[in-house]
This record gives C-alpha cells, structure tokens and sequence, in this order.
C-alpha cells in the first residue's frame, strides 16, 4: 500500500538521529544451530514483472507479479495478498527470500490496489517546495524522530479505520476470487510464459497476506464471515496459510470465535507486541483470538517482541519508543550447559522492560522471513527440517514466542 512504501523513505530521511539504536539492533533470533538462515537463498531468481489473467465471469483483468527460481522445478506456490491500498510490486524483501529458497510466488494486484492514502500527506500534510527544502537542511534531532513516529502511528491508525469501513463482505469475496482464479489460470500461465514451464506444482499451494491480506488468506484457507451477508470462500487447493496481523473476533466485521472453527488447513499466525489495529483494545492480544479459535492441529501462533504492523512489509523504525505491552516471558526449558538446551550458549532470560527500540524491526523481520521459511518447508515441501525447526522452538527464546497446538 502506498502509506508502506514510502515510509522507508521518511525513516531513512531521519537515520541520522539514530546511529546508536542501530548499532544496538539485535542479530537474528534463530540464525544459529538451525539450518535457518535470513539471508537469500542459492537458486537464482527470475521474474514475470506484469501478467494478466482475465475473469470472465467479473468481466475483470487481474494483474499479477511472478518469481521463481530459474533452475529446476517444479517447486511449491506461494500465492501472496497484499494489505489494503498496496499492490502486486510490495513485499519484495519477504516474497524474494522465498522465492530464492525454492518457491514460485504469485502476487495479484487487488481491486482497491493504490487506495491507501498517501502516507507523506497523511503525515506532514500539504508542504511548499521551500517547506521540503527547509526540511532536509535542517538538522533531524530524535525529538523530530519521534514526532514523525507519533504522527505516523496516528497516520496509520486513521488509515486502518477508513479501511475497515469501506472493506467488507463483498469486497473480501473479490479478494479471494483473485487467489482462486490464479489458482485456475496456472496452466494458461505456463503456456503464456514459456519460462514457468515446468516451475510450478498445482499439488502444493500456500497462501500468505498481510493485514486485510490475512483475512484474505483465511477466508481462502476456510474462515467463514457471519455478517450480512455471511461469506464462505475457502478453495479446497489450498494447503497451508500464513497470516501476517490477522484481525481477529470482531463483531461488527461479522467475525466470531465460529468464523477461525473451520481453518483446517496447517496455519501460520504472525503478529507482533507493537502491532495494533484502528481500535484501542486491536492489539496482539486481539490478533491472537485467530489462532485461538482455529481448529487444533498443526497451528502455529508466533509473536515478536517490539514488532509493529509495518515490520511485516519490511519497514524498519530507527528511534526508541515507550514500551506499551509486554510478552509473556518463559524460562529455558533446560539450564545453559545441558546437552537438552538447543542454545548452549544462551542465557537465562530476563523479563522485558523498559523502552523497545523498533529498529528490532529489522531483526524481527529477519526471524519472519526464516520463520516463514521453516513452515513453508515443513507444510509445502513435507521436509523434516522444517518440522523439527518449528517444534524445536516452540516456546519463547530472546523475544519470538512459538506457541503450536
């Protein structure tokens, strides 16, 4: 969406106030005695920048952007929604990592793609050529880094709620018509493209989303809406989901603890403690109550300390905030030493206070990408690696909490 991809610039303007929490971001949580790692994998990547599909019962084109990995095949689809207002060209960071770890990637552009509004308005408002002048000669201090944030998040905020109001049943109905209507066309993609011969196994198909691109990937995956009217869409090919800030039990969008009963398919629920919805009580917490009412087996519910809904996008935040929430912390399993302890060398944890610094962001980002990795092998390659990953680290470890039921 737009208001995400121009912040990177915004926060880049604002760097230079920030040398120290940079220095102090974190490494990757589970880079080490994993098999895991954050940076890109080895296959080689290539790219269908612009495809279309037409839908003739909408009488609409849907535009599409496709990677893969250039040699071999076929490998395993992943089809990605993106938030509200975004398009089929976001995402890049997290859809390139898996595409260079063995899969195809899929990601339409939805109807209300370019929607969003435009953060830098939202954010600073209406500014003169001299106001932007005057802007970047003067010297950014953390009090401006800070205002800047403040308005954002307000920014932000307003957005969500704008979004929510004029999004619903009919709206999310199109949405995942898209994922299913890809899911149709791989053939004619393949014959279109003489590149995606080969590339693609129909067999093994996940859906990833972000935002309203999680409620997208649920209701594909088999969440059933009981507003007016009531919506159920799931597209039986679909195997697996991973959903990045899902809203969860909402009334007013018609969403009970009966609407997750029926996500049967292994899932996936992302979210972080600084990633909060329109509404004051829409915090990690809420975002949880999608997991908690899925149906038991193979679900996975993954929290990351200092997260917001921007990190999922790849969006980093350079400047210290108040910490508003909290995770609930627990103690290693075994003591450091002990041939059981997967991280020997590893300390016992301390209970988190104290101010977050959100460039956590960017090692949060890193323990999303891998994360996501280890399911996707797990739930769409059937490797024992990925299992073993995310049964290994299921419970909480220098802020990432795993919790599977």
């Amino acid at each position: 969406m737009r208001r995400l991809s121009v912040l990177p610039a915004v926060l880049v303007a604002f760097g230079c106030a920030s040398n120290d929490a940079q220095k102090a971001a974190p490494a990757a949580t589970f880079e080490k005695s994993t098999g895991y790692s954050a940076q890109p994998g080895k296959e080689a990547v290539g790219v269908v920048p612009a495809a279309t599909i037409h839908d003739v019962q909408r009488n609409r084109d849907v535009q599409l952007s496709i990677e893969y990995p250039i040699k071999g095949g076929p490998y395993p689809l992943i089809i990605f929604s993106h938030d509200y207002g975004a398009s089929e060209q976001s995402y890049e960071q997290l859809v390139s990592y898996w595409t260079s770890n063995g899969y195809a990637v899929i990601r339409p552009r939805h109807a209300d793609a370019g929607k969003g509004p435009d953060a830098m308005r939202a954010i600073f408002g209406e500014q003169t050529n001299e106001e932007r002048e005057r802007r970047q000669q003067r010297r950014t201090t953390r009090a401006d880094v800070e205002k800047a944030m403040a308005a954002r998040e307000e920014a932000e905020r307003r957005a969500t709620a704008r979004m929510w109001e004029t999004q619903r049943a009919p709206e999310w109905r199109e949405r995942v018509r898209d994922i299913s209507l890809i899911i149709d066309h791989l053939d004619d993609l393949e014959q279109r493209f003489f590149e995606l011969k080969g590339k693609i196994d129909h067999a093994k198909i996940g859906v990833a989303g972000h935002s309203l691109g999680a409620l997208t990937a649920m209701l594909a995956g088999g969440a059933k809406t009981f507003g007016n009217p009531p919506l159920s869409v799931g597209d039986p090919r679909v195997k697996a989901i991973i959903v990045m800030s899902p809203p969860g039990v909402t009334a007013s969008m018609g969403l009970n603890p009966e609407s997750f009963a029926d996500i049967r398919v292994p899932a996936m629920f992302m979210t972080g403690s600084e990633d909060r919805g329109a509404a004051p009580n829409e915090d990690w917490q809420w975002r949880k109550t999608a997991y908690a009412n899925a149906a038991p087996g193979d679900k996975y519910f993954v929290l990351l300390q200092g997260a917001r809904h921007s990190t999922f996008a790849g969006t980093f935040a350079p400047v210290n905030i108040p910490q508003t929430t909290s995770i609930p912390q627990q103690p290693a399993a075994y003591p450091p030493g002990d041939p059981r302890n997967n991280y020997p060398n590893s300390q016992p944890m301390q209970q988190v206070s104290g101010p977050v610094n959100p460039q956590i962001g960017r090692a949060s980002f890193n323990d999303i990408r891998l994360i996501s990795l280890a399911f996707w092998d797990a739930y769409l390659k059937g490797e024992a690696k990925g299992r073993e990953f995310l049964d290994k680290n299921a419970g909480t470890l220098g802020g990432v909490t795993i919790e599977k039921k």
